[in-house]
């Protein structure tokens, strides 16, 4: 079948190629006007220990052991801010940022973070752009106060230093995702509505031109009958 005749066919059922991306336009309104963007507030703080005071002829290795002790304390801080201590003590302090209360499960359920290097990037959700950054200042405020305390550390030679690089001052809805389904929704349905297209014209039993006639029956065309405008109208 040439592209003419694939063109034919979609302005044949034109009707039915708008009608399915017409009703998923429709139907994606509706999600917009009810959707509801969840909020993201992100920060990142470098954890790092204190190198051990010793005597200057000692050889210390160029720190190496100083290197894999840091490394080992963002992992244990990783731990850290996963746990039901730490929530506990954001959610205090969270409550005081923002004057309602918040809960520890709210503070696990939305704080997540991940390691780079020495650094701890803390990314919080929640469906209101206040209490995210809240939640956020809130852990990045405990982490520096409090640091190795979760450990239960009180020697101050193993204290380890929390320096924040990015302060949570603001809060991005996540929009972007939302578009890009409902993008990808309506092209699945224009591309249900040209596949029923050519599907109802397959079912059909009409011929339209010349070559339809050639094509199904393996006559040749003698004559062809032009419709009268008024025909025509009622077709289209």
């Amino acid at each position: 079948m040439e592209l003419r005749a694939y063109l034919a066919v979609l302005w044949r059922r034109r009707w039915l190629v708008a009608l399915v991306p017409g009703l998923a336009f429709l139907a994606i309104l509706v999600q917009a006007l009810q959707y509801r963007p969840h909020y993201t507030a992100t920060a990142a703080v470098i954890v790092t220990r204190l190198p051990q005071e010793a005597p200057r002829d000692v050889y210390r290795y160029d720190e190496y052991y100083l290197y894999l002790t840091n490394e080992y304390t963002v992992d244990d801080f990783t731990e850290v801010v996963r746990g039901n201590v730490f929530a506990s003590d954001v959610a205090q302090r969270a409550s005081e940022l923002l004057g309602t209360p918040v809960e520890p499960g709210e503070v696990q359920g939305s704080i997540t973070v991940t390691r780079r290097n020495r650094a701890l990037l803390l990314t919080v959700t929640s469906p209101d752009a206040s209490r995210a950054v809240a939640i956020a200042t809130a852990a990045v405020e405990r982490l520096r106060e409090r640091g190795t305390q979760y450990f239960g550390f009180s020697d101050p030679q193993r204290e380890a230093i929390v320096q924040v690089i990015e302060a949570p001052h603001g809060a991005v809805a996540d929009i972007t995702r939302a578009r890009l389904i409902w993008a990808i929704q309506l092209v699945l349905a224009l591309a249900v509505g040209i596949f029923l297209a050519f599907l109802a014209d397959y079912l059909a039993d009409t011929l339209h031109s010349p070559e339809d006639v050639r094509h199904a029956l393996g006559l040749p065309v003698l004559a062809v009958v032009p419709m009268s405008p008024r025909r025509k109208r009622r077709a289209s």
